[in-house]
Formats: C-alpha cells, sequence, structure tokens
C-alpha cells in the first residue's frame, strides 16, 4: 500500500471515527438544570404575597421538567377546583414551553381558519391533563424548560400570570 494511499485511509477513518461521535449522543450521565424544593418554594411563596396583596384566594403549583408536582398549595378560602386548575396551568405551559395563555390564543386562532391545523394550535386541549386557560409559566433557563409555575383563582388570566410571575422574581437571579 502506497504512503499516500494509507494516509487517505488514515485520515477517512478519523473522519469516520468523529463524525460517528458527534452524530450520536454520548454515553453516560446526562447533567441538567432542576429546580430545588428551596426555589419551588420560594416561587410559591412570592406568588401567594402577590395574590393575598391583592386579596385573592388561589391555588399556586409548581412543576419540574417532567411535569411532577414540586410544590402545590391552595390559600385559605380558596375555591375547591383551584387546586387542580393550578396544576393543569403550569401542566400546560410545561408541555407547550410557553404561557398557557399563548397556547388558548393560539387554539383559539386556529378556530377560526380554514387551514389545516399546525401543532400547539390545535382548537381543543389535545394532550390530556392540559387545559384551555391563562395564568400558567414555563421557568426557561438557557433555552431549556425546566419547569412550571401556575396560579388560579385571581379574576382573570392576567392577574394569575401576575401572580405566577412574582413568584419567578423572587428566584430571578438563580435562574441563570
Amino acid at each position: 500500500m502506497s504512503k499516500t494511499l494509507f494516509t487517505t485511509c488514515a485520515a477517512l477513518t478519523a473522519l469516520l471515527i468523529s463524525a460517528a461521535s458527534v452524530a450520536r449522543p454520548q454515553q453516560g450521565l446526562i447533567v441538567h438544570k432542576a429546580l430545588s424544593l428551596d426555589m419551588a418554594m420560594a416561587m410559591t411563596q412570592g406568588s401567594l404575597a402577590k395574590c393575598r396583596e391583592m386579596h385573592y384566594k388561589c391555588a399556586i403549583t409548581v412543576l419540574d421538567a417532567t411535569g411532577r408536582t414540586i410544590i402545590a398549595l391552595q390559600d385559605d378560602g380558596a375555591n375547591l377546583h383551584r387546586f387542580d386548575v393550578a396544576r393543569k396551568k403550569a401542566y400546560t405551559a410545561l408541555v407547550y414551553r410557553k404561557p398557557s395563555r399563548d397556547v388558548v390564543e393560539g387554539w383559539s386562532k386556529k378556530t377560526a381558519e380554514p387551514v389545516p391545523l399546525l401543532e400547539g394550535t390545535m382548537p381543543n386541549p389535545p394532550i390530556e391533563g392540559t387545559i384551555d386557560m391563562g395564568g400558567g409559566i414555563p421557568i426557561i433557563v438557557d433555552q431549556d424548560t425546566i419547569g412550571a409555575i401556575a396560579v388560579s383563582g385571581a379574576p382573570g388570566w392576567e392577574m394569575d400570570e401576575a401572580c405566577a410571575k412574582a413568584g419567578l422574581a423572587k428566584v430571578a437571579d438563580k435562574l441563570k
């Protein structure tokens, strides 16, 4: 085998090996960011304080990236259904990776258009556990959705969102 052919084959082999390792995910531990219980509690307390400041009896839920509940609470005097609705709002924000109000607005626009449906614009909640109500906010760090927070019980989605955002503001410096 000539020296040129050997060098070409060696270079091609090295190129194929490096391409295969890039195309295939690395095996082993996967490192990711996650919400701690302390952060979830701080968010919940910030949301609850904002709700109480505005005299709303609300429920608040914080989910992790897998959809599991980290913390959920319902203020004294909140209506019975608020607890379940807050979880569904958070889950909707988590699944679609955008505020639940934006998801609902997309569904609403889609019902008025005769064009084929696009992902995330279905006219009804297509994923079990989601809800067509605003008040859920995804928690995004470096383009990764690491959880969601939602509030239910204020008189309107904008106020629910304001309470949820107050909770996020409590830990904003730690979400970087």
